[in-house]
């Protein structure tokens, strides 16, 4: 896969948890600067997905095309970053 191919993953998937997010009526809670595709938003609306119920961890692993140990160590960081930090849901 190219550079470019994997780049057109990434930004079909950020438009797919957009819709998903936008179907859930949260939109407008997520922030600004969050809603423009980058591979760092794109993990930002996903985290927001799952914490809000909207996709489960299968749906969260796909989207950021992680493995199933990756997406294990990710929800734990995510865990703790929600502790320290809140989300957006918060």
């Amino acid at each position: 896969m190219t550079a470019k191919d994997h780049s057109d993953r990434l930004r079909a998937n950020f438009e797919r948890v957009k819709e998903i997010i936008q179907a859930e009526e949260m939109w407008e809670r997520v922030p600004n600067e969050a809603r423009d595709f980058s591979p760092e938003n794109l993990e930002n609306l996903v985290k927001f997905a799952y914490f809000g119920g909207f996709i489960d961890m299968a749906g969260a692993r796909n989207l950021l095309f992680l493995e199933k140990k990756e997406i294990k160590v990710r929800l734990a960081q995510w865990y703790e970053e929600v502790r320290e930090k809140g989300c957006w849901l918060c």
